[in-house]
């Protein structure tokens, strides 16, 4: 089968790692980011990334862009929504207090914190609205909970839990309704970027060790950048069809992965079932 010729370029170009060379993975990405979309420099950073945590980090960010279009292509982002035990973002503890200019609560993760990472997008309640506030993630009064077990995959990509103990957010930029406008539609923007990173790490592996990859993973990859080129602005039927799609053809695809590598899909390929469960619920809701 003969690939696209911008995937053999890309895979001709040097390994990007979070681990062993972070500083040269922030560059790299941001010059990438600059000259292509989101979307594509996921799936670019996939066909180059070393391991399933650099692919998985890469496509995050891609996701981030779209949470705030005007962070620096260099900077990096976590969205922090999570806590302890909530099931419903009505019954979110982490509280702005507008009048002292306060952000207080406990978020259960947080990506990369003291590990590199510049800024966070944490979900809070202010009166009876849902905000997010744009934090820097080394500020005064964010402190970073030691995690208690191993995480179960994407080792390199660490998610710990912070609480925030009156962070002063007087200057932090708030995005309002940022349920609908953040929250609800980020599980598409992160399922399609981190899904294309994944598929382009999957993709160097089975041409490295000269496997096929088959036609109906390729075109499940090109479909899902097709639409995702005219429509970032939340799941559709047609777009949860198109994503189940490539998510089974990255499943079959990566099964034929052999030596370490393998051992790392079997490991890291659990993330991407964790929204299964949220894309089913969309369907359903979406049919009624």
């Amino acid at each position: 089968m003969m690939w696209p010729e911008g995937w053999m370029i890309t895979l001709k170009q040097p390994e990007l790692s979070l681990q062993k060379s972070p500083f040269t993975l922030r560059l790299t990405y941001g010059r990438l980011l600059r000259s292509v979309g989101p979307a594509s420099a996921a799936f670019s950073s996939g066909l180059r990334s070393d391991t399933p945590s650099t692919a998985f980090f890469c496509g995050y960010q891609a996701a981030i862009r779209f949470v705030d279009p005007l962070l620096e292509a260099e900077q990096w982002g976590a969205l922090c929504v999570s806590e302890k035990g909530l099931k419903s973002l009505s019954s979110m503890t982490t509280r702005l207090d507008h009048e002292r200019g306060w952000l207080s609560g406990v978020k259960s993760h947080a990506l990369m914190i003291g590990q590199g990472m510049d800024w966070l997008y944490i979900l809070a309640k202010r009166d009876d609205d849902i905000v997010a506030l744009k934090v820097a993630a080394n500020s005064d009064g964010i402190r970073i909970i030691p995690n208690q077990k191993p995480q179960p995959f994407v080792p390199d990509a660490q998610h710990s839990a912070i609480a925030l103990e009156a962070v002063d957010v007087k200057a932090a930029v708030i995005f309002t309704d940022a349920h609908a406008n953040i929250n609800r539609p980020f599980r598409y923007w992160e399922d399609v970027c981190v899904g294309l990173a994944f598929a382009g790490w999957i993709v160097r592996q089975l041409i490295m060790q000269e496997s096929d990859v088959s036609l109906d993973f390729s075109d499940a990859i090109q479909k899902i950048q097709s639409e995702f080129s005219n429509n970032t602005q939340g799941y559709s039927i047609d777009t949860l069809q198109l994503v189940d799609d490539l998510y089974r053809e990255m499943m079959i695809a990566g099964d034929q992965i052999v030596g370490d590598s393998a051992v790392s899909w079997k490991r890291d390929r659990l993330l991407l079932a964790l929204g299964e469960k949220a894309r089913q619920m969309l369907r359903e809701k979406m049919a009624d």
